[in-house]
């Protein structure tokens, strides 16, 4: 699946504010924002599997999640984020 059809999936099925960025610092390897917060959850730029596949991998080596893999990191993480708290720390001006 393209990564950008998986975002498609995770905003219709896990959170319609959920988006994927490719990183700046290194295009090998995107990430899960929520409301333009980074999530801590790394996902393949281009194209991510249903299956676990350990030589796929980014430049550094790290193999790259599956769908389901990714999914069930999103679901654990992204409750804390919707925590009206956690969002005022994440994204306070410094």
């Amino acid at each position: 699946m393209l990564t950008t059809d998986f975002e498609l999936k995770i905003q219709k099925e896990i959170d319609k504010d959920l988006t994927i960025k490719i990183n700046p610092n290194a295009d090998d390897i995107a990430g899960v924002y929520y409301q333009n917060v980074y999530i801590g959850v790394a996902v393949p730029p281009k194209e991510i599997f249903e299956e676990f596949r350990e030589k796929y991998q980014d430049r550094l080596g790290h193999p790259y999640r599956s769908i389901s893999q990714a999914e069930a990191i999103i679901n654990g993480k992204l409750p804390k984020f919707k925590d009206p708290e956690v969002m005022k720390v994440m994204t306070a001006k410094l």
